[in-house]
């Protein structure tokens, strides 16, 4: 068999020839033109990814809350999953990120989402700072035509009298900028009753353990999607580093596998908070 017949066979039947013969200069119009056509607007647009901007700090970075949502979605075949971008420091305030010299051009790039998360205890001892540079911040994203989502955290272990307070502060920043509650605080408010036994914390009892960033992930899913995240994969991570420091190395995280209880437990509580009155 001669090289150019080869070819043929490896390119596959009529279509392979058409390709060839195109190829080589041979063959014009109907027969060469049978290309894959590229996606119409409407269809690439039902595809993309949904840009979502992360303002935060280390209740989002620890255990990776945007990539496992993002895994989540992938897993349940969603057509648009997350992109991440990330603004997250440790310990960071609103103020601090409303401090960037850039924030103004990072908001206009364009977001489907801007999800704004200020630091844990802020909203029980400066409520009105997240009030004020959480409005600064949400009208800029609003302004670019981003959606703003506002991450409601949960309160210490000790002192799990202040979610009502926690909720209560980011319930008053949406009303006034016409943005979504992601009510995470109140799913993890709901695990107690679902799964009493299951520690939600680190040792420190502040940052999530895996199943708590799953709950949070699991509300997210639900508010992007509109969707129960009843039966969604049992996937989380678990690590306790930032893997979006820019002069850092990114670390290879491989996914675990949740206890098939603790996650219909947080399955079941996420619902609860998505279908509660106070959102």
């Amino acid at each position: 068999m001669n090289s150019s017949s080869s070819f043929l066979r490896t390119l596959g039947g009529v279509g392979g020839l058409a390709v060839a013969l195109s190829i080589c200069g041979l063959v014009t119009g109907p027969l060469a033109a049978q290309q894959p056509a590229s996606p119409t607007a409407a269809v690439a647009a039902a595809h993309a990814p949904l840009r979502i901007l992360w303002i935060g700090n280390s209740y989002t970075y620890v255990n990776d809350l945007p990539r496992t949502l993002t895994l989540l979605s992938l897993a349940a075949g969603e057509n648009r999953v997350p992109a991440i971008t990330t603004v997250l420091r440790g310990g960071q305030f609103l103020r601090g990120h409303m401090a960037r010299k850039d924030m103004a051009a990072l908001m206009a790039k364009g977001w489907d989402y801007v999800v704004l998360q200020d630091q844990s205890l802020a909203p029980i001892q400066q409520p009105d700072t997240v009030l004020h540079y959480g409005t600064q911040l949400g009208t800029m994203a609003k302004q670019a035509g981003a959606k703003v989502l506002l991450y409601v955290t949960w309160p210490r272990r000790d002192t799990p009298q202040t979610a009502g307070t926690i909720l209560s502060v980011y319930t008053r920043l949406a009303q006034s900028l016409g943005a979504t509650l992601v009510p995470v605080g109140p799913a993890w408010m709901a695990m107690r009753d679902e799964a009493p036994a299951t520690d939600l914390y680190i040792e420190d009892g502040s940052h999530p353990s895996p199943i708590g960033t799953y709950i949070a992930a699991s509300v997210f899913y639900g508010v992007l999607y509109g969707k129960s995240p009843v039966g969604l994969a049992p996937q989380a991570f678990s690590v306790r580093g930032n893997r979006y420091v820019a002069d850092t190395l990114p670390m290879a995280v491989m996914p675990l596998t949740l206890s098939p209880s603790d996650v219909a437990a947080a399955q079941r509580a996420a619902e609860r908070a998505l279908k509660s009155p106070s959102r």
